[in-house]
């Protein structure tokens, strides 16, 4: 999509993400620790990992008023849904800034933060990032068992 195309589209869109350890929003700035990742490696499967982070900036196109539901779901490489197809979901409250210049849209972001996940096995995954109900983006990423060194093996 050209910037014409993507400056008519007239619903708030994924600029970026990322998967990070941790990830807030705070005063329009995400602060992360460890991101960027697409690799976690975990002793043995099922693997429960502790936190995971994900950061979003949204454009909202000019004029838009109101909000929207901003939603995110975790999918295995068959595209099932781990939360049981239960999203994690948020109301989005758009207010344009006071400064901002007519016909100019906007910045927005967003953190989420999973505890305790669970994957099942070894393999892709992702984090599918909803605008209501319509797909806008994916954080593909894959979970692998770390590899053991047997006691007093050398390396080549």
């Amino acid at each position: 999509m050209d910037s014409l195309e993507a400056s008519l589209d007239p619903k708030p869109s994924v600029e970026f993400a990322m998967v990070a350890d941790s990830v807030q929003a705070v005063g329009g700035k995400l602060y992360i620790l460890g991101g960027g990742w697409e690799l976690l490696y975990v002793e043995s499967f099922p693997a429960r990992h502790p936190s995971v982070g994900i950061g979003i900036r949204l454009r909202v196109p000019w004029p838009f008023a109101d909000s929207f539901k901003l939603s995110v779901d975790m999918r295995d490489e068959d595209g099932r849904s781990l939360l049981g197809g239960n999203r994690f979901s948020r109301t989005v409250r758009v207010r344009p800034p006071v400064r901002g210049l007519p016909g100019a849209g906007m910045s927005m972001i967003r953190a989420f933060t999973f505890n305790n996940l669970v994957f099942p096995k070894p393999g892709g995954y992702s984090f599918a990032i909803f605008v209501e109900d319509d797909e806008v983006f994916r954080i593909p990423f894959r979970v692998l068992e770390r590899t053991r060194r047997v006691p007093g093996a050398r390396g080549s």
